[in-house]
């Protein structure tokens, strides 16, 4: 496991809980090679790889512009590291798209030569 990494990773995290409460994507969309391997939620829900993967990342969160989404709070639970990938699991709470939102992620952030080259990420309403 190289720092490298880790650092990689968690700058796309923080990027990405920084989007949302923005609507500015910009730093984390440059943190992505050209070809991505994508899962994503609803509601573009699926997974994509290579060129039409980073498309699609680019597409679903474009969606959240400004005002549209934000998280309120967000807490990490965990945060596990291994080989080229971040795993971050944590709670989050805010608005999307005029709604009440609140649920629980699992995000897979995984980096090779210095680019995120990987996105996953997984979720579930909380109760």
């Amino acid at each position: 496991m190289s720092d490298d990494v880790r650092l990689i990773a968690e700058k796309a995290y923080d990027a990405l809980i920084q989007g949302f409460q923005t609507g500015s994507w910009e730093s984390f969309f440059e943190l992505f090679d050209d070809e991505v391997d994508v899962i994503l939620p609803a509601p573009q829900t699926g997974h994509f790889t290579g060129t039409e993967g980073r498309e699609k990342l680019v597409g679903f969160f474009s969606l959240f512009a400004p005002g549209a989404s934000r998280f309120d709070r967000v807490e990490v639970i965990s945060k596990t590291v291994a080989e080229d990938r971040v795993v971050f699991e944590d709670w989050a709470r805010g608005v999307f798209f005029g709604e009440p939102y609140a649920a629980r992620h699992c995000i897979h952030v995984i980096v090779r030569n210095g680019k995120v080259v990987g996105f996953h990420e997984y979720n579930r309403p909380l109760d």
